[in-house]
């Protein structure tokens, strides 16, 4: 028996008669009953553990895996090592854990503050248990469940959990379960594994698989078929990067089809109000002793105001996990990106403490320190098809572009460190959203230039690859930001990249035209026979076109001018007005002269589109002759409607 164990539970039973007027009544008799109570503590932590089940988890055996967890730690040594130079310390995970809810239905179908509009919505390890409870006969996918959410929301965590259930003996011993991070090698990993009839296969971060990367629906059926003959199978991934798919032939909730696999489907929900409690409880217990009641007590109100002021981001588990961090801060208009920049200001504060501490020299500055970390998740934002991890030697060899580096090695990767280290000295962020919110950072803040010398990926040209969350990080800003063009948008949806649109700025330090992104894709160029106006040498023929930006509008006499001005006279408007209105009289050697131009004050390749861009970009997908139906009206352009009528 662990007698801090004992400590910590007398401090929840503290809180449980102190915090809750209804309860203080009873203060008295138990007071005069000392050694009933520490009777009935004694038997909760040597009562013996819950016989082993089937494959499954329920609530009331996390404080029974948290004691196994902490007074048995050499039990399963090699294995928990194991788990946290892949994912994060288990035992601290334990710790603090609540569990989540899930619901068929995406949460950001509608806005977090508001309800759940779900069919379902029940505690994670009630519904995993269920699931994993059925025997399934027919191999089409009924075994194999896609659990979905953003960014901090708990996916690799519930998948933890349900490995350590595992490790400690909660189920049966015929039972076997296989943890992985989807890589390059799981597919040789799962041909290997013995007795896949009995083994429970966990497969997170689909969404962080370098093989999935541009072909989602390939990987998709690669995965479902490698690991049909598994008892069951659960794979985590992002929302935003589940590629579109069918729904089941009966329409139903929270199935999908994949292929020739019908799949079930979980969304995680956001904690709610008496969830994140919960988690405050445990990460601010009420001491056994008054000594330090007070203070703990005012940190968990100020955790509660400052949540509060979170609205909705309150609810995401990752941002709770730091809220300590938070409480440090003097940020009080929070949304994604101040929160994140709290908890890196904070920690990276904490780092420069550590390592005056050990006496380094010359001492890095907090501007240093971000730096560092900045060229390490730019770097790291290059690998593509490689794995999300810096090797040492890749560390060191980033030092010579920027000293500061050198100080990462010298970081504390304990449990509070937003930077993790395998056994291996293999570097990699504790959660891919930091990295995500670094690279963002550095578009916003600016400088960007300057990093980007360090990193070799970047010096050769290559881009950055953008994500759903990078763009949320920047939708956050109000400002433009400018470093918008140094990101590939290959691997993002149309529809996350409406109304997302960079300016690069010129020597002289103004702006240069309006430019919005547009995503690479498929096409059927040209008009269908039955149109009207088609040409007779037109022929339809699908096109495929890399992602590119385009002028938001038609170049205006303003922007067109300034060039005019450097290198020829400026041409005439005829009397329709120069300023905002789009540019008249040029040629196509003028138009191809603008364009090279630009791209010599800026540093960025401008040329004039293709014939297939130009189609593609004013199709927006559709099929009709205007993006917007079939026929035009005067309310929809400026021309004379009774020329075209007539």
């Amino acid at each position: 028996m662990n007698l801090d164990s004992v400590f910590e539970t007398l401090g929840h039973a503290w809180h449980w008669l102190h915090d809750d007027e209804n309860n203080r009544a009873t203060l008295a008799l138990i007071a005069s009953g000392g050694v009933a109570i520490v009777g009935f503590l004694w038997k909760i932590y040597t009562d013996k553990p819950p016989k082993p089940t089937p494959p499954g988890i329920s609530k009331d055996a996390l404080p029974s895996l948290l004691k196994r967890l902490t007074a048995r730690r050499n039990l399963r040594a090699k294995e928990i090592a194991e788990i946290g130079n892949v994912f994060s310390d288990p035992l601290l995970l334990a710790k603090y854990y609540v569990v989540p809810n899930c619901q068929h239905h995406n949460p950001a179908d509608y806005h977090e503050d508001e309800g759940a509009r779900s069919d379902l919505r029940t505690p994670f390890f009630d519904y995993i248990s269920k699931f994993l409870e059925k025997e399934v006969t027919l191999r089409n996918g009924g075994h194999q469940l896609f659990i979905l959410a953003d960014a901090g929301m708990g996916k690799t965590s519930v998948l933890m959990m349900l490995k350590l259930v595992h490790l400690y003996h909660f189920w049966r011993p015929e039972y076997d379960c296989l943890l992985l991070k989807l890589g390059t090698d799981t597919l040789e990993k799962l041909r290997l594994q013995q007795n896949k009839a009995k083994t429970v296969l966990l497969l997170d971060a689909l969404d962080e698989d370098p093989t999935a990367w541009g072909r989602f629906e390939q990987r998709l059926s690669e995965l479902l078929l490698a690991s049909e003959n598994f008892r069951h199978v659960l794979i985590s991934c992002r929302t935003q990067f589940f590629p579109e798919t069918g729904s089941d032939p009966f329409r139903n909730p929270g199935r999908v089809t994949v292929g020739n696999f019908i799949c079930p489907m979980i969304f995680l929900s956001l904690f709610d109000d008496k969830q994140v409690d919960e988690y405050l409880l445990k990460r601010f217990p009420l001491p056994w002793h008054r000594l330090s009641f007070g203070q703990v007590k005012a940190n968990r109100l100020k955790a509660k105001e400052i949540l509060a002021a979170m609205h909705s981001l309150r609810f995401r588990p990752l941002l709770l996990a730091h809220i300590d961090d938070i409480l440090k801060s003097s940020e009080r208009k929070w949304n994604e990106y101040t929160v994140y920049e709290a908890l890196l200001e904070a920690w990276l504060l904490r780092e420069g403490k550590k390592l005056a501490q050990q006496n380094i020299q010359p001492l890095p500055s907090k501007d240093d320190l971000w730096a560092a970390c900045t060229v390490l998740a730019l770097h790291m934002q290059t690998l593509g098809l490689q794995e999300k991890t810096v090797t040492q030697e890749q560390l060191r060899a980033l030092v010579g572009a920027l000293p500061a580096i050198a100080h990462i090695e010298h970081f504390d990767f304990g449990g509070r460190s937003l930077l993790n280290r395998n056994s291996q000295r293999e570097y990699r962020f504790a959660h891919y959203s930091i990295q995500e919110f670094l690279v963002a950072h550095a578009l916003v803040a600016g400088g960007l230039d300057k990093q980007m010398k360090t990193v070799p990926a970047l010096k050769q040209g290559d881009k950055l690859r953008a994500t759903d969350q990078i763009l949320a990080f920047l939708k956050c800003q109000d400002k433009i930001a400018e470093g918008l063009s140094r990101l590939d948008f290959q691997n993002i949806r149309m529809e996350g990249l409406v109304g997302w649109h960079f300016r690069d700025r010129l020597q002289d330090g103004s702006l240069g035209p309006v430019m919005n992104i547009i995503p690479g894709g498929r096409f059927l160029m040209g008009s269908p026979e039955h149109e009207a106006g088609r040409r007779n040498d037109e022929r339809q023929h699908e096109v495929e076109v890399a992602s590119f930006a385009i002028g938001q509008y038609a170049v205006t006499f303003e922007e067109y001018d300034r060039f005019a001005v450097a290198r020829r006279g400026k041409p005439k408007d005829q009397g329709w007005g120069r300023g905002r209105h789009p540019v008249i009289n040029v040629s196509w050697q003028d138009a191809v002269a603008y364009a090279d131009w630009l791209s010599a004050l800026t540093g960025e390749p401008y040329r004039l589109p293709t014939e297939a861009e130009w189609e593609f970009a004013c199709r927006a997908g559709t099929t009709t002759p205007f993006h917007f139906g079939e026929t035009i009206g005067t309310d929809q352009a400026n021309y004379n409607g009774e020329v075209q009528n007539s």
